[in-house]
């Protein structure tokens, strides 16, 4: 089975963290940076709509007669909104009617998106480059085939954007440096503790009692070391008591091979009398019958000589 070092999860956990931590606050940034964009563009165009609206009315034109460049003038303040860059007003075909543009007033513009979003009467919104700077641009469809055109720019945006990714991003450092506080911690407390207890099992699995657990905590850690401490006390304790034993047994054992060899020893010598005093016996047996058959075959024999003597006795007579 593979294993997997703590210290592996936990900077496999910390890392995740990180990485978790940092695309939370750069997506939450984009969407952010998003919502501001979207309200700058309902803003301006709102300021376009305003601006239509003014220049459109009835109390407008009687004003223009009298006031001659007040459309200018009323642009050109206009202009001075937050982000704004320039204002133009611009009709279908492309001619200027008024622009914050100081170069291109009463000029032409050859732009297709003029006569789209009057025709369709649909805002556009699109990105320019103005001046050397990275611009937005609302073209309001407006009154009388013209539209009001309103570039302004995210440098604002983007600066509110980096304040806030610098302020999420200490806010995150905080966090992660609690969170490695926490995991320093529990590697300091749990985990180094834990690999102590392994490699002193491992001493113990190979029968090395002879160490100890050198853990100082208060915690449930420290009394699983203290009860793995008085495990190993009680197995070295068992261990010389079965070494004793083993010694003690050993010894009778030897006494009792000693003693068992005395005594066939001592067998075997009176076996060995027995079967020679057996011997003697077999051969006196043997000796007294062959005398016994020796008798009997005498005995025959006389028994068969007085018979003749008796018959030659009874001829004579």
């Amino acid at each position: 089975m593979k294993k997997y070092s703590l210290y592996t999860l936990i900077l496999g956990i910390f890392t995740l963290l990180i990485i978790g931590n940092f695309l939370s606050v750069y997506f939450s940034a984009v969407q952010q940076r998003n919502k501001l964009i979207e309200t700058a563009i309902d803003e301006k165009t709102n300021l376009a709509s305003i601006i239509n609206e003014i220049i459109s009315s009835d109390i407008w034109f009687y004003r223009k007669t009298l006031y001659m460049g007040i459309e200018e003038v009323f642009i050109d303040k206009m202009a001075h909104s937050r982000d704004v860059r320039y204002i133009r007003i611009v009709k279908i075909d492309g001619s200027i009617q008024q622009s914050t543009i100081e170069e291109e007033r009463w000029g032409t513009l050859e732009d297709p998106d003029i006569k789209k979003a009057i025709t369709t009467k649909k805002t556009i919104v699109r990105d320019e480059v103005f001046k050397g700077e990275k611009v937005k641009t609302v073209i309001y469809p407006g009154y009388q085939d013209s539209a009001v055109w309103v570039a302004f720019s995210l440098n604002n945006i983007e600066e509110i954007i980096r304040t806030m990714f610098a302020h999420d991003i200490v806010a995150t450092l905080g966090i992660l440096a609690f969170v490695l506080l926490v995991m320093l911690l529990i590697l300091h407390t749990v985990v180094n503790p834990l690999k102590k207890i392994t490699l002193v099992c491992e001493e113990v699995r190979k029968d090395n009692l002879d160490l100890k657990i050198d853990v100082k905590s208060k915690t449930e850690i420290g009394e699983l070391a203290d009860t793995f401490n008085k495990m190993i006390e009680d197995l070295k304790k068992s261990k010389t008591s079965l070494e004793e034993s083993k010694s003690v047994l050993e010894i009778k054992v030897v006494a009792r091979t000693r003693e068992l060899k005395e005594l066939a020893e001592s067998l075997e010598e009176k076996v060995k009398g027995r079967t020679e005093q057996l011997q003697e016996r077999v051969d006196e047996l043997e000796k007294f019958h062959r005398l016994t058959v020796g008798r009997e075959t005498k005995m025959i024999e006389l028994k068969e000589k007085i018979k003749e003597l008796e018959e030659k006795s009874k001829k004579k007579s």
